[in-house]
């Protein structure tokens, strides 16, 4: 192997995680719908249906969903690829089972872009 390929196999050459995560609230993402893939269940992760958005920056972020959450699932589904989607971390949902961390409440903001106005698009 040359030098070039023994060079990328070491801790600066892997890449960050793009996936976002729901820290703390008030946390939010948004960008470009460019893609929706759903994933099976793994480990102690259930299914999920993952947004990914182009940011403004050219950079590109995934944002997973549980497919248990209804409510976030059908908002978002009301985004077309193209448009602005958002998700924003609005409050945290006390568990009713003991010991349970707290449910994370998700917002769903889309803006639909050129759906019968020129003028506005969304080309970052």
């Amino acid at each position: 192997m040359s030098d070039t390929y023994n060079d990328l196999f070491n801790e600066e050459n892997v890449p960050e995680s793009n996936f976002f995560k729901f820290e703390k609230v008030g946390d939010k993402v948004a960008g470009i719908l460019v893609e929706v893939d759903d994933k099976p269940a793994k480990d102690h992760f259930p299914p999920q249906r993952v947004f990914t958005l182009k940011q403004e920056d050219d950079t590109f972020v995934k944002v997973g969903i549980p497919m248990t959450k209804d409510y976030v699932i059908s908002r978002a589904g009301q985004a077309k690829f193209g448009d602005l989607l958002g998700f924003e971390f609005k409050k945290e949902i006390p568990s009713v089972t003991k010991g349970f961390s707290p449910a994370k409440s998700i917002e769903v903001y889309v803006k639909h872009i050129n759906e019968g106005n020129n003028e506005e698009k969304a080309d970052f």
